[in-house]
């Protein structure tokens, strides 16, 4: 299989880029903060983009409400929101998502192993034909055998931090997030962003053909905390 691109936004093909669909960020009920993507409804309102085979996309209802399943199929395919957000915005984002089935070999430290059994990706600037390294944020959820909250960079791109949040240890629960994209990606990149463009969520097995499974809730940014 020729190389592929390890993040969805930075693998757009030329036809796809810029976006023809751009899913503004809404407001959501009081006290639930600002609805940034929600991926039970992206299906519809985003990019899909199948990069090796098809995942399996569907829309289940759960114990924390509706939510996304993606479930690959030796496949890699991602799903991209196209919003625009200033990055001081971002001091407390939160979401739900949990790992049903995890790859058992995968490393994202290695190319030949890089799968990831859950992906959200932030995407400060607007990938292209001559430069989709643009500076990513990805949150994942892999079996990368680090300490949870490790920060790796990617060996495909230079503009490209992965944040591991959670490992095999915490498959089949769900798990809520809080994290200060700002100061995340000032950790990683030892300098503040510039505006958020897009919201991607992925997962795939197409490297290592274990069976992988995720559920993915809504993505929402709140006031900052005292």
């Amino acid at each position: 299989m020729a190389e592929r691109l390890s993040f969805v936004c930075l693998r757009l093909p030329a036809a796809v880029l810029p976006l023809a669909i751009c899913g503004l960020a809404i407001a959501a009920s009081p006290g639930e903060g600002q609805l940034l993507a929600d991926p039970a409804k992206m299906l519809r309102t985003a990019e899909r983009v199948d990069f090796s085979g098809s995942n399996l996309l569907t829309v289940e209802q759960t114990e924390m409400g509706m939510c996304l399943r993606s479930t690959p199929r030796s496949s890699a395919t991602g799903l991209y929101q196209l919003l625009e957000m200033p990055s001081d915005r971002l001091r407390n984002v939160s979401w739900q998502w949990r790992v049903d089935k995890a790859h058992a070999t995968a490393d994202i430290r290695a190319i030949e192993r890089e799968d990831f059994a859950a992906k959200i990706a932030f995407v400060f600037g607007e990938p292209s034909f001559f430069n989709r390294d643009v500076p990513t944020l990805a949150y994942v959820w892999t079996s990368t055998p680090v300490e949870n909250g490790s920060i790796i960079p990617s060996r495909r791109y230079a503009n490209l931090r992965y944040v591991q949040l959670h490992g095999a240890a915490e498959v089949g629960r769900w798990q809520l997030e809080s994290r200060d994209i700002l100061a995340d990606f000032v950790a990683a990149f030892g300098q503040p962003p510039g505006a958020l463009r897009y919201i991607a969520v992925f997962n795939d097995n197409d490297q290592t053909g274990e069976p992988v499974s995720a559920l993915f809730g809504p993505v929402r940014a709140s006031a900052t905390k005292d």
